[in-house]
């Protein structure tokens, strides 16, 4: 069985390296809305421990009001935006559910 789920880059997967994309949603929700940090990390511990196939998209501030060219993902191990747009990330799940080279991993979703 595999689940696909939404999260921010407050979960945060083996590859982050420090950059804007990976450290400040990680800042901003802890300081500003310590609720929904809390869920993020709860959501955390819970996929991580699954023994489902799982990928766990990850996004920052998904109102951006084009589509771009499409999108791009980091694993956080590359240089991302903070963008995309609510299509894209619509988009990007529907892709990931037939990526197999997304399971166990954690793609941040941004418009090109």
């Amino acid at each position: 069985m595999r689940t696909i789920t939404l999260a921010t880059p407050a979960i945060s997967a083996k590859g982050d390296v420090k950059q804007l994309i990976t450290v400040l949603p990680r800042i901003m929700p802890k300081l500003v809305f310590p609720t929904a940090y809390a869920e993020m990390k709860a959501i955390e511990k819970l996929i991580k421990g699954s023994t489902l196939d799982w990928t766990v998209v990850r996004i920052i501030d998904p109102n951006a009001k084009t589509n771009g060219n499409g999108y791009s993902i980091s694993f956080g191990d590359t240089k991302g935006k903070m963008s995309a747009s609510r299509y894209n990330v619509a988009r990007s799940m529907l892709e990931a559910t037939k990526i197999d080279a997304w399971i166990h991993k954690m793609p941040i979703v941004f418009n090109k």
